[in-house]
């Protein structure tokens, strides 16, 4: 048992000083995550610029340029007409949005209020979106001053004195801000509300299942130059040599699960250690059904660039069908996913760090893991050859 973990031990040390294959299995992954955490985790809002020209100088444009920064990812930049005119002819800007004078007073008066939109071209999509936030600012504005001057007649008929009713209209108004006729929600369908609780979860296990053409390139390797083949020449038999070159897959992948975990957990502030040490458990388990897979390629690849090529091939099936990123829909590609251990992986993965969900909830997925990784063990050692015979 003692040389078998002794190899391991030594293959861990010779992955952890090769820089090449640490940037592969930590930076690569936690640049990735961060890119596409970056892209795609946002809260759902708009990012856009609304180009204003406030010619009008007015209470109700300061409102239409209020409302427009209240928006969630809308910045607002001002411009005088002059600079807007140049900006559009260089195209720096595709849209602006021009609040003439009077526009103000046209609204207390009950008057039509004009709002011009300077276009180069179609704007750009985030042009007619912009314009389209501003359309249903000033829509809100107007109903404002609409509801104010309402309010205001009521409470004059109802005798109410005149220095009082801008305090009362003022305090209605508020009120009805504070709670609309009409509330809005939104309900996320077919998946967690929160990218990074899928994201996580794929990224981790696609990355040790990368581990696959690392360990299966490595063993190949070994046994082309005479590694393995000088190995046998000491006590060690062939079982203890397959155990542990086993088991230092093991130990890269966990290696590469416990550094990306960690930081994950520190970073995002995901769950608690409870979960921290349930999603180490459920990565053992992924770890030891990759390397049984990374043996097994081994064992049937006779060049470092078959056992490459085949690596890669299984990677990208599991990680395409397998929901790495997304969850896989009904239907056929349901069944196909089902094929593939990486589903299980990142379901238990996903109900034990989002969710808090324990283990046992999970019977089925780490029983799949299980599986692999003993039919695994059990294919890649009748193949199993250090040399061109066996011992």
């Amino acid at each position: 048992m003692f040389r078998t973990v002794h190899i391991a031990v030594l293959e861990l040390r010779r992955f952890l000083a090769d820089r090449g294959d640490l940037a592969f299995s930590l930076a690569l992954p936690i640049a990735l995550f961060a890119l596409m955490y970056g892209v795609f985790s946002g809260e759902g809002s708009f990012n856009g610029t609304a180009n204003v020209v406030d010619i009008d100088g007015g209470v109700h444009a300061e409102a239409v340029v209020s409302g427009l920064e209240s928006v969630p990812g809308m910045r607002v930049r001002l411009y005088s007409e002059d600079e807007a005119d140049r900006a559009l002819d260089r195209t720096s800007i595709l849209t602006a949005i021009v609040i003439p004078a009077g526009f103000s007073d046209a609204l207390d008066n009950s008057e039509q209020a004009d709002l011009v939109f300077k276009v180069r071209g179609t704007g750009g999509d985030e042009g007619q979106i912009v314009m389209a936030i501003t359309r249903g600012v000033v829509s809100d504005v107007a109903a404002e001053v609409q509801a104010r001057r309402t309010t205001a007649a009521a409470l004059a008929e109802l005798g109410v004195p005149a220095s009082e009713i801008p305090a009362q209209v003022d305090a209605a108004m508020a009120a009805w801000r504070t709670s609309p006729q009409v509330a809005t929600a939104s309900e996320t369908v077919g998946g967690s509300d929160r990218f990074v609780d899928r994201l996580l979860p794929g990224i981790l296990v696609m990355f040790l299942m990368f581990a696959v053409a690392l360990n299966a390139q490595t063993l190949v390797e070994d046994r082309r130059i005479g590694t393995l083949e000088r190995l046998l020449t000491t006590r060690l038999s062939l079982g203890q040599l397959f155990m542990g070159k086993f088991l230092s897959g093991i130990a890269r992948a966990m290696a590469q699960a416990v550094i990306l975990l960690t930081l994950a957990f520190i970073v995002l502030r995901m769950a608690g250690a409870g979960s921290f040490f349930q999603a180490l458990v459920v990565a053992l388990l992924v770890a030891a059904a990759v390397s049984a897979i990374g043996l097994v390629i081994a064992a049937v690849a006779r060049t470092r660039d078959q056992a490459a090529w085949i690596a890669v091939v299984v990677t990208m099936f599991m990680t395409i069908f397998g929901g790495t990123f997304f969850p896989v829909g009904s239907g056929a590609l349901d069944y196909l996913s089902r094929a593939t251990f990486s589903r299980y992986a990142i379901d238990a993965m996903e109900g034990v760090i989002s969710r808090g969900e324990s283990l046992g909830a999970f019977g089925v997925e780490l029983a799949v893991l299980a599986g692999v990784t003993v039919v695994g063990l059990v294919v890649a050692r009748a193949l199993f050859k250090a040399t061109g015979e066996t011992r």
